[in-house]
């Protein structure tokens, strides 16, 4: 969902974040995948685009865990027993 939704950004949406206090910079760091959304920015994010903010906020989470299961075993054994059982 996040991918397809920063990547569908119209220049409506981009001023309406900005019109919230995301800067055009920001968003565009979120397109290259060098930041993710801060809680605020997801709020802001998500009402822009019209969709539920915790679920836009719980593939946040899911991304920055992956992001650490990289590089931490345990963090990787962690996110593998929850998919197991169907939490994420």
């Amino acid at each position: 969902m996040y991918a397809d939704l920063i990547s569908n950004l119209t220049t409506a949406d981009r001023k309406a974040l900005a019109d919230r206090g995301v800067p055009n910079a920001r968003v565009s760091e979120w397109r290259t995948g060098l930041r993710l959304p801060t809680r605020p920015q997801a709020l802001a994010l998500a009402e822009v685009t019209n969709i539920d903010p915790m679920e836009l906020e719980k593939e946040l989470v899911l991304i920055e865990a992956e992001k650490e299961a990289a590089t931490k075993p345990t963090m990787r054994e962690l996110i593998d027993r929850l998919r197991k059982h169907t939490l994420l």
